[in-house]
């Protein structure tokens, strides 16, 4: 199937590289002998679930599993399901494109509520039944988790059983009792059941009963006497389980496409409005020392030279200037950007200001979250006006131009002066920043700093003190937005926000219970997609739903809940108490805060039993003047991705001094040599587009370790050339790039090892030195082959073009800019074979590459769907 998937689909979809499957670091099993395989799905775009850090770890943890074989699926575009459906293609794994319904378990990440009709989308390609009550023992078992489980009642109708809390060691013991039960014999489903529901975390909601009271609110009955509250998987230390050493490196333009590291888990701040902070507790950090390796080891097995420390609250990391310190210290061609994905107010010090300033800026996020201290004190945000301000001020003092400000309408006991004093905040905030230009030459050049302000409705998630709280309605988010359309009118004051009608909908199913299964498969039935798209988003299409179900939505979301009210995730036990959640309810109307329990006593959520679950933090008194051991990092590459005799060798050269592992500094006697090197795109590469071509390329030098020249600067890069860009689609037997390597460096030594760090479907073919080499080493010819499929082109139409004297066309740039073109000057020979293939030699003409499309679709009026069919290859020459 697969060769006939890459001629019939991939030609004709938007981003082909998507579907690949054959990045950097993949995981390719033989299915022979193998216990268990296990689909691990995303559902949305392969832009948004490759950068999910969270599947990563699950991925690397299953496949260190000889006997278990994980493999990934996206959601696809709607393109790509239009013509699955069209050519009845199923759902296909990126790994190995086999069909999701031949895998013996189906995980599902749920990140977002508006992406649920995707899951329906991906379990209908395959053709398994969207209810478990449907589907017999021979379907996968369908689980699912993630913070949406934490109310997984609006999808319990469709999931066999869902994973509440953390995964890592959950998704080990579920496999182990699935691999079990499968060796026993005992092909019932239910069985299965049952034993998953022993495992901690596992809920299995079709050992609940549904039944709704007169007031129309759900309550569920056991089946069983010993089964009635799921406690949350919690993970006691993150050093326990497998990290990702050798991550994914996606195709594409993913979200976040950098090296991630996950320096901790949880939060302790307490803000009362955030789901994450609650469901995540408590705090458990990782240690320097094995956060310095896993960045080593991630950033040489991969390529990557920006890094992204992950947590709820960067700022709050105990040891973050360290850390950002050594990490500064690896290699200016492994590390040239730290992302500090948000940084609390008020928590910029001295010792960690000294360091930002050596960092490329990437992005500065501060959530006030209200645009009062009331309110503020009210959600238990615990930062002041001057917390804000001053941290607004270092970070123009430090550099950075871009601020983005988080705010949200509709928290409990808002008021307009709130809203008022979300204009004025950014107001004043955005006169700090001119002030701040005024004195910084550097920004000033740059052009005008900015203040992003993003707005949006809060929704009162589970499992959080708010978790009562009626929802703002979609008309007073609107009048809320338009007021700060109208007052934030300044040109530096950007404003974002998110739209009233997708929070509504975000809202129901957060919110909701199980009736909300036949309105999703109504939605889903009448072309809802990919709803967490605003271009996607079609509210006329789900308030269709909404009158078809006869659901209200107001019901989940305007409706305020009755304190003795049965909340349709109570069932589910997320570790913080009913008590905890309460008294800190109460609180909030006290406008009374609470403080952190990492810095004070302890505040009683419940989470802790302090033997096995409890905060694990490194408070480690600092001197952060001191030097940092550079012998850490004197390492050959080769003990990270294994050598050969000759790479030892190298070794000893190439990395003879410390002074290549330190930021920004090379020995500048050191002199380099400029090489040529040619690659064959054959097969699948040719729907690599250049600029991700470009990009894998880069990151397979730097994953050799061997010594490339850079430009000069703060934000030095890879001094790096490459041939004239070929169209997607397009196959080559040899193309080029040009580079700088240190002086010495064998030709054929580069290509072997440049060869060994590049995906499968890129080879070199050859290594060269510059010097005598022509600008195209082919000359000012190239000769492409074309072989067309269910068409043909008569012979005499091209033999009369051939005897034209012009043939001149105007064509636009995406710039609007019209500009004409002589084909007939840039085809030099057209070689006729039959119908159905040609070959054409082309002509450099007017300093610029014409292609063959252009020709076939402009002078043989060839139509668009058979050039794209079309196998099209350039020839070495």
């Amino acid at each position: 199937m697969t060769n006939k998937f890459i001629q019939e689909i991939l030609p004709f979809v938007d981003m082909p590289s998507r579907y690949l499957g054959s990045e950097v670091n993949t995981i390719k099993k033989n299915h022979e002998g193998i216990d268990l395989k296990f689909a691990l799905c995303f559902p949305d775009l392969y832009e948004i679930g490759t950068s999910h850090f969270g599947m990563q770890i699950l991925y690397s943890i299953l496949n260190s599993r000889t006997d278990i074989v994980a493999q990934r699926f996206f959601a696809p575009a709607p393109d790509m399901e239009k013509l699955l459906r069209e050519k009845n293609i199923p759902m296909f794994s990126l790994e190995s494109k086999t069909d999701l319904k031949d895998f013996d378990i189906i995980g599902f990440s749920l990140l977002y509520e508006l992406n649920f009709t995707n899951i329906l989308t991906m379990l209908d390609l395959s053709k398994i039944p969207f209810y478990a009550e449907q589907r017999d023992d021979s379907f996968p078992l369908i689980i699912g988790g993630g913070p949406c489980a934490f109310n997984p009642e609006p999808l319990a109708d469709f999931f066999d059983a869902f994973v509440i809390g953390d995964g890592e060691e959950a998704v080990i013991e579920i496999s182990e009792t699935f691999i079990k039960w499968k060796k026993s014999g005992d092909n019932k489903k239910k069985t299965l059941l049952k034993l998953l529901s022993e495992i901690r975390g596992v809920y299995v909601p079709s050992f609940f009963i549904k039944n709704f009271n007169s007031n129309d609110i759900q309550t569920l009955t056991p089946v069983y006497s010993c089964y009635k509250n799921i406690k949350r998987a919690v993970l006691a230390d993150l050093k326990s389980v497998v990290f990702p050493a050798t991550p994914i490196v996606p195709f594409g333009r993913p979200v976040h496409d950098r090296l991630r590291l996950e320096i901790a888990r949880g939060c302790s701040r307490g803000c009362r409005f955030c789901q994450a902070g609650m469901i995540y507790r408590p705090v458990r950090e990782r240690s320097v020392d094995d956060l310095m390796e896993m960045a080593e080891t991630g950033l040489k097995t991969t390529g990557y030279s920006d890094i992204s420390l992950l947590s709820l609250s960067t700022g709050d990391y105990s040891n973050l200037a360290r850390i950002m310190r050594e990490l500064l210290f690896i290699d200016q061609e492994h590390c040239t950007a730290i992302s500090l994905p948000s940084v609390r107010a008020g928590r910029l010090t001295p010792e960690l200001m000294k360091i930002i300033k050596k960092v490329k800026k990437t992005g500065f996020t501060i959530a006030p979250e209200a645009g009062t201290q009331r309110l503020r004190d009210v959600i238990n945000k615990n930062i002041t006006e001057k917390d804000i301000f001053d941290t607004v001020t270092n970070a123009f003092r430090l550099g950075w131009s871009h601020i983005k400000l988080y705010f949200m309408t509709g928290l409990p006991t808002e008021t307009m002066e709130d809203i008022e004093g979300i204009c004025d905040l950014a107001s004043r905030l955005a006169s700090v920043k001119l002030q701040g230009e005024r004195s910084n030459r550097a920004n000033r050049k740059k052009g005008k700093a900015r203040i992003n302000v993003s707005f949006a409705p809060f929704i009162p998630k589970p499992h959080t003190p708010f978790q009562k709280c009626s929802q703002i309605s979609v008309e007073r988010a609107e009048e809320n937005l338009n007021y700060l359309k109208k007052h934030l009118g300044k040109r530096n004051i950007n404003l974002k926000w998110q739209n009233p009608k997708m929070s509504l909908l975000e809202g129901v199913f957060a919110r909701g219970d199980r009736r909300l299964s036949s309105l999703l498969v109504s939605a889903w039935k009448k072309g809802c997609r990919l709803d967490g798209w605003s271009d996607m988003f079609r509210y006329d299409l789900w308030k269709e739903a909404f009158m078809e179900t006869g659901i209200d939505p107001d019901f989940f979301t305007l409706r305020k809940r009755d304190d003795n009210e049965i909340l349709p995730w109570e069932h589910i036990d997320s570790g913080v108490s009913p008590e905890f959640l309460n008294h800190e309810f109460n609180k909030a109307m006290l406008t009374e805060t609470t403080s952190d329990c990492r810095e004070n006593k302890c505040t009683g959520c419940g989470i802790c039993d302090f033997k096995e679950i409890h905060p694990v933090l490194y408070n480690k008194a600092e001197n952060i003047s001191a030097p940092v051991d550079l012998s850490r990092y004197d390492r050959s590459v080769s003990e990270f991705i294994g050598s050969k005799s000759n790479r030892r060798e190298f070794d000893k050269t190439i990395h003879e001094t410390k002074e290549f592992y330190n930021k920004g500094v090379y020995n500048k006697d050191t002199k380099f040599t400029k090489l040529r090197v040619f690659y064959s795109r054959l097969g699948d590469a040719r729907f690599l587009g250049h600029l991700e071509l470009a990009k894998i390329i880069r990151r397979a030098v730097r994953r050799t370790g061997i010594k490339i020249k850079h430009t000069m600067g703060f934000n030095p890069g890879m001094k790096i050339s490459f041939d004239n860009p070929l169209p997607v689609g397009m196959e080559s037997e040899e193309e080029f790039f040009n580079l700088y390597v240190e002086l010495g460096t064998n030709p054929d030594f580069f290509k072997e090892q440049l060869d060994l760090f590049l995906p499968a479907i890129l080879s070199i073919t050859r290594c060269v030195y510059c010097a005598g080499l022509k600008k195209n080493d082919s000359g000012n010819l190239a000769i492409y082959r074309i072989s067309f499929k269910d068409y043909t082109i008569d012979k005499k139409c091209i033999t009369d073009f051939m005897t034209l004297s012009e043939y001149v066309i105007e064509q636009t740039s995406f710039k609007g800019k019209t500009r004409t073109i002589d084909l007939r000057k840039a085809i030099k020979k057209i070689n006729f074979f039959d119908g159905y293939s040609l070959e054409m030699v082309l002509t450099y003409y007017q300093n610029r590459t014409i292609r063959p499309a252009d020709i076939l679709s402009s002078v043989f009026k060839v139509p668009i769907k058979a050039i794209q069919a079309a196998a099209i290859i350039k020839l070495k020459n």
